[in-house]
């Protein structure tokens, strides 16, 4: 696949056949988008991370702390919105199977 799809795969123990969708989908539809660059720079900040964020949820101040290459990346998520209801698909789902601090976004709810 690419290294954002193996990135997502390897935040979670559980690779159940939904999640592993989810991933594939988000994950594609970020490459009609995003440079390979941009790809590589977003699957490293999951991978340093151990999250993923829905970036829509995150707040001005965590906003800032991304450098000026995610934010770019998060502005372009959030400006489709196909991509951006993938991004809270994949929280969502990771939620659902208690995976609560690789995506905690939703917290410890049941949303999907």
């Amino acid at each position: 696949m690419n290294t954002l799809y193996d990135a997502l795969v390897n935040l979670s123990p559980v690779h159940d056949a939904e999640l592993l969708e989810g991933y594939q989908r988000y994950a594609s539809l970020l490459a009609t988008v995003l440079t390979a660059q941009q790809l590589e720079t977003y699957a490293t900040l999951i991978q340093q991370g151990g999250q993923i964020r829905i970036f829509e949820e995150m707040t001005p101040a965590e906003f800032a702390t991304l450098t000026p290459e995610e934010q770019s990346i998060a502005t372009t998520v959030n400006a489709n919105q196909d991509i951006g209801m993938e991004n809270r698909r994949v929280v969502a789902l990771l939620n659902q199977r208690n995976q609560h601090a690789i995506a905690p976004d939703l917290g410890t709810s049941d949303a999907s």
